[in-house]
């Protein structure tokens, strides 16, 4: 069984929310906003297909809450992998694109 096998299917929002609940429980990283998490296509078939587009540092100490956030990745990385459901549109928006050609 190779590494992806292993891995749980999670939303973009989801694994957005759980990479961001982890840094914010580390002491003096509290402040800690959020990251912005991107598909990404694996390079094989044993790495992940997302990555961290971007960091909301806010107030948290960019140094040591990036230390924090790269341990945080790097684990997540092997644990989850992303649905192929793009979660960027509300339901109701994905829904009307079809419906909307008269």
């Amino acid at each position: 069984m190779s590494k992806s096998d292993k891995r749980s299917v999670v939303s973009r929002k989801h694994l957005e929310s759980a990479v961001t609940k982890v840094v914010k429980s580390v002491l003096d990283c509290g402040a800690f906003v959020g990251v912005i998490i991107q598909r990404i296509e694996p390079k094989s078939r044993t790495d992940p297909n997302w990555a961290v587009r971007g960091v909301r540092f806010g107030k948290a100490d960019r140094d040591k809450s990036g230390k924090v956030l790269a341990t945080v990745v790097e684990r997540m990385q092997h644990e989850f992998s992303l649905t192929d459901d793009q979660d960027d549109a509300p339901a109701n928006e994905r829904s009307k694109t079809g419906s909307d050609t008269n």
